[in-house]
């Protein structure tokens, strides 16, 4: 049995729980609020332990981050040099540390990124072993996804009074990240597959006719060129999608079957 341990229990945390893979199973939690996640895991999975942040690393065999930002810059040297597997959900964080990029290259075989809310991450790393032109990245959100978001409001954007599509940014994946370290990990997953986080462009739109999170790639390249769209349902958190936490199901089966 592989034990498995969640550092988060939102939307994404709650929903890795309850759809292990055959073969591993969650033995404990982290989270920001212990005491609501002593809470659910009494009736959800009264075997799950809830243990401090920086006790995490000890507790698993693979390490799954589902929290953010702040949580994988504590986590990550210390899970990886205590020799497990670490999968983040926070693509964005590689973007904004420096140190957390460096951690992937030297830990690659054990520092995984799921693809998160979208697809073709493998054709564009393809891509990449050859020459890629340029990458570019259009995502539509409805306003709920992006509820105080600490840049809209700085730009005097209230997204509850949008009453048509509005393109509320356009700019470099880094820039994106920067300005969106928690809504647009798309952008940092496509820029590590391809040309990386300062050729990759990203537009961002809020579209209140839409209650998905829509995504479509275009990627140029010398061996051909890569169209790729994706409508992703909401979790049960309105801005995240339902696919992250399948796209770590999924890598955790990929896990299991090359061990």
């Amino acid at each position: 049995m592989t034990t498995i341990a969640l550092a988060g229990l939102g939307a994404i945390g709650r929903s890795l729980l309850q759809d292990m893979p055959e073969g591993m199973r969650v033995g404990a939690v982290a989270a920001r609020n212990e005491e609501a996640a002593r809470a659910y895991l009494a009736t959800a999975a009264p075997w799950v332990a809830v243990v401090p942040l920086a006790q995490l690393a000890g507790q698993a065999d693979i390490i799954i981050e589902c929290a953010g930002p702040h949580v994988l810059e504590q986590i990550a040297a210390p899970v990886l040099q205590a020799g497990r597997h670490l999968l983040a959900m926070s693509a964005g964080a590689l973007l904004l540390r420096p140190e957390l990029l460096a951690l992937r290259e030297q830990y690659r075989h054990r520092f995984h990124l799921p693809s998160g809310a979208i697809g073709g991450l493998d054709a564009v790393a393809a891509m990449a072993e050859g020459e890629i032109r340029s990458a570019r990245l259009v995502t539509r959100k409805p306003p709920a996804a992006l509820r105080d978001v600490v840049w809209l409001e700085q730009q005097g954007i209230v997204v509850e009074q949008l009453r048509q599509p509005q393109r509320v940014f356009s700019g470099t994946a880094a820039e994106a990240v920067r300005c969106f370290p928690d809504n647009l990990n798309v952008a940092a997953a496509l820029s590590l597959a391809g040309i990386g986080p300062q050729r990759t462009m990203v537009e961002l739109w809020i579209d209140p006719a839409i209650g998905s999170n829509c995504h479509a790639i275009e990627v140029e390249s010398d061996s051909g060129r890569l169209q790729f769209s994706i409508q992703a349902l909401p979790s049960t958190n309105a801005g995240t999608s339902s696919l992250a936490a399948r796209s770590a199901l999924a890598l955790l089966r990929r896990l299991a079957g090359s061990r």
